[in-house]
């Protein structure tokens, strides 16, 4: 298959779609909108487009701060097949590498863990915590090696509210022009002053914009969660139109998060300050490209849907709760019944997303009509469309 790095083709390939007749049938107003072709979830050629034009341009958030709490405190991640180390320095800044001995490009960190340095297993070449090359066997001996201007190559780093977020561009947008609308959104959760206090991980075989679009998704709720949550949720949530934080945010009345429907703790800070919120305030919102964040009145409980390969994701689910709380004698005990009303709902929809993927392997698939409760998911899909296709990057929040 030839590269998307190959402009001629990534063109070739985005005219081909733009004039498939399907894909134009979504471009057209909600009560006249059609799902897209299975391709869009199926295709290689698809997925590879989307990591080159989505993920290595996008800020993407993929921790806590709080899972670095000391220096030389490092964690190795691997992001659509690209390896990196992010880790705390001497000055207690967090900064991110590529994972990738300057050398040969074998990895220098593996798993977490905590480091005065990283040395590659292979020659011994040795790396500080700023990634700077400070011990390289017999390179003195090798003409015009300048050892100063070699390192682990950086990868862009911004944290906001406490999240560690990373960029592969060259040049990517400033973060704090990218985080902006964000904290001017929901700013007022405070997330900074909330640790973490788990992370539920499960894994999907299915594209990673099924799990993303479900969550946008109000159809389904009283029907594929009539055991969890659907019962205590409206259905009309998401409203406006294609742009603007409404078009991706949603503010409704719903219960804590566990079997009982009650919070264990009381009500979050941020949230009882806030005008009008209660034991009842929920919120839900994308946070492009594989965020998506939740928020009940007693904790904030972020996904994050990261693509293993065309049909494979990891979902990650961030149980965050003020530090105070976690402090109880109690918390892991009362934790528990979060969790598990958590994991309830991921695993119900997870076996709904499978058959998603199933069905858009096969050609015989046809895309059927969108209802008036997919607005937030014809919003999102167009948007991603738009990004693969080159039809324009329109920004979720203005």
């Amino acid at each position: 298959m030839t590269s998307p790095r190959d402009t001629q083709h990534v063109m070739q390939f985005q005219r081909q779609a733009q004039l498939d007749e399907k894909v134009a049938l979504l471009r057209r107003s909600l009560n006249e909108a059609s799902h897209v072709p299975g391709y869009f979830y199926a295709s290689q050629e698809i997925y590879e487009l989307e990591k080159e034009l989505i993920f290595m341009r996008d800020w993407l958030p993929i921790a806590r701060e709080e899972e670095f709490p000391e220096v030389g405190d490092f964690r190795t991640y691997r992001i659509l097949d690209e390896p990196i180390v992010v880790t705390r320095n001497q000055q207690r800044q967090l900064q991110a590498f590529a994972n990738r001995c300057a050398h040969r490009g074998v990895a220098v960190a593996q798993g977490n863990g905590n480091a005065h340095e990283f040395e590659c297993p292979y020659h011994g070449w040795l790396y500080d915590l700023d990634g700077k090359l400070i011990g390289a066997p017999y390179m003195d001996q090798a003409d015009g090696f300048d050892k100063s201007s070699c390192r682990l190559k950086p990868i862009h780093l911004g944290t906001w509210q406490g999240w560690v977020f990373v960029s592969f561009a060259v040049d990517p947008i400033a973060f704090k022009d990218h985080i902006a609308p964000y904290e001017k959104e929901f700013g007022f959760l405070n997330q900074g002053q909330l640790k973490l206090a788990d992370k539920l991980v499960v894994e999907v075989n299915c594209n990673w914009k099924f799990p993303v679009e479900n969550l946008m998704d109000n159809y389904h709720s009283r029907i594929l969660h009539r055991k969890t949550i659907g019962p205590t949720m409206g259905v009309e949530r998401f409203k406006g139109v294609r742009s603007g934080a409404l078009a991706f945010t949603a503010y409704y009345p719903a219960k804590p998060m566990n079997r009982e429907g009650k919070t264990l703790f009381g009500i979050m800070p941020g949230v009882k300050d806030h005008e009008g919120m209660d034991e009842t305030f929920a919120v839900s919102a994308h946070v492009a490209p594989w965020m998506h964040l939740f928020a009940r009145c007693d904790n904030v409980h972020p996904f994050i849907m990261e693509p293993l390969g065309v049909g494979r994701v990891r979902i990650t689910c961030f149980q965050l709760f003020p530090e105070e709380w976690q402090q109880q004698a109690d918390f892991r005990e009362k934790l528990a019944h979060y969790n598990e009303f958590t994991l309830a709902v991921v695993n119900e929809d997870a076996s709904v997303m499978e058959s998603l993927h199933d069905a858009c392997t096969s050609p015989r698939y046809e895309p059927g009509r969108m209802a008036r409760l997919e607005l937030g998911v014809w919003n999102l899909i167009n948007y991603n469309v738009d990004r693969v296709l080159g039809l324009g990057e329109t920004r979720l929040y203005e």
